[in-house]
């Protein structure tokens, strides 16, 4: 079984809707998924009570909790766990880094935003995990490819240890819509630039991670 944890220090960078994207693109893909919701805001959990489809399978916990629910999640055969965590809680990333085999830190290109990531390249690299920096919530590429914005994020990003994922998630309303009855952007519409973006990114978060 493997653990992919999603952090981000700062709130609002759309982690808790790329954790739950990854964790149904990788069910669709024949992964057998548990998502853990340990946001006390329960964002995950409030989207799994209104879906229709039991997979991927949810767990709320807390992190300190988190140990245990990796290993029943590992004696009842899961192949991943994707872990959304809580912003501004250090401990929980600590812990969540501390037992994941992958860490995932979203981040939209907005200057404030790439001022913050540093606690949390900072943290994956005290704990030693791998880990890939993500573009969310950027403006779509256009003919002529990404926008400036995104070509500007990532030179600034350079300046951290932790690489950058070359794809990139636009800003698209379809990753809102399909949340609003439980579903992905993939169940919503799986012919869409969205649906493209998350499926190459959770290709390459899945050979990074090894499954």
């Amino acid at each position: 079984m493997k653990t992919l944890g999603v952090i981000a220090q700062k709130g609002g960078t759309g982690k808790t809707t790329l954790s739950i994207h990854l964790a149904v693109q990788a069910s669709l893909s024949g992964v057998r998924v548990l998502l853990v919701d340990i946001d006390p805001q329960a964002s995950a959990t409030s989207w799994w009570q209104r879906r229709q489809n039991r997979e991927p399978a949810l767990i709320q916990s807390e992190g300190k909790a988190l140990g245990g629910v990796l290993q029943t999640a590992s004696d009842h055969g899961y192949d991943l766990v994707v872990v959304d965590t809580a912003p501004h809680s250090s401990r929980d990333a600590t812990t969540c880094a501390g037992l994941a085999d992958r860490i995932c830190i979203p981040t939209r290109p907005a200057i404030l935003d790439l001022d913050a990531i540093g606690p949390s390249t900072g943290l994956v690299a005290k704990v030693g995990v791998s880990a890939d920096i993500v573009l969310n919530c950027c403006p779509p590429p256009t003919r002529f490819g990404e926008p400036q914005i995104v070509v500007e994020a990532r030179a600034a990003l350079a300046a951290y240890e932790t690489p950058v994922c070359d794809v990139a998630i636009s800003q698209r309303v379809a990753f809102s819509h399909a949340l609003i009855d439980g579903r992905s952007v993939s169940e919503y519409d799986r012919h869409s630039k969205a649906t493209d973006e998350i499926d190459r990114l959770w290709k390459r978060l899945r050979a990074g991670i090894g499954l």
